[in-house]
């Protein structure tokens, strides 16, 4: 069957990378993409750049990523946004009368009231939940449309948790699919875990001259398995 565009990342993540969770892979590259793109030309668009941080902020992990991007000034042009940003919102606050304040509720957490300094939603995260949510049901009517897919996603190694949970509670899975999902998911974690066991097995001295097998990156996989994209942090 024909491969439309927008089912490519699936299929290389499956054929080419093969890695513990497909969905990861994929949202490592579209994160990556984003970030380029928020630097290359979001940040210096005079009318996208105050929406961006008006409507959103960046999530610790997120900002650690950003500072790690080359371009320090043009996070600096957008944190320079953010700071003016809170400050306005500073004013606003400082004109509520004392007593109607509640600092522990609404200031401190998202709040539907749009009250100065409420909590606000991560611009990388959203966009990725967003993305990712499509590809998650770009899969299944893959896996249920074409026969091939099929043949590689039963070779393949599953998802991450978080993933996996993800896929099983979207609306637009079978139970056929579920059950085929379930069965994969624990076939490769007992595998993932031989392999970690493994592991285990050679930091023991006696063990020093057998063979690694497929074991010496088994702890890095694990991990990247119970809570996805460790590696890629």
């Amino acid at each position: 069957m024909k491969q439309k565009i927008y089912e490519t990342p699936i299929w290389d993540a499956y054929i080419i990378e093969n890695c513990e969770c497909p969905i990861c892979s994929i949202e490592k590259k579209a994160e990556d993409k984003f970030i380029e793109t928020l630097f290359s030309e979001m940040v210096m668009d005079v009318n996208l750049n105050p929406q961006l941080t008006a409507s959103f902020r960046f999530c610790h992990n997120h900002f650690e990523k950003l500072y790690k991007y080359p371009d320090k000034c043009g996070l600096a042009i957008l944190t320079d946004r953010i700071l003016y940003l809170e400050r306005e919102s500073l004013q606003e606050l400082k004109k509520i009368p004392f007593e109607k304040k509640n600092f522990m509720t609404p200031f401190l957490k998202k709040s539907s009231l749009n009250l100065p300094h409420a909590e606000k939603e991560c611009l990388l995260c959203n966009k990725l939940n967003l993305d990712m949510k499509d590809y998650c049901d770009t899969l299944i009517k893959l896996w249920e449309k074409d026969v091939d897919f099929k043949k590689i996603f039963a070779q393949s190694r599953g998802f991450c948790l978080k993933h996996f949970n993800e896929i099983l509670s979207n609306k637009t899975s079978s139970d056929i699919f579920k059950e085929k999902c379930i069965s994969l998911q624990e076939n490769n974690l007992k595998r993932l875990q031989e392999e970690l066991q493994w592991f285990i097995t050679k930091n023991d001295y006696r063990f020093t001259n057998e063979p690694w097998k497929t074991s010496k990156d088994a702890l890095l996989r694990t991990i990247s398995k119970l809570i996805g994209n460790y590696n890629n942090k």
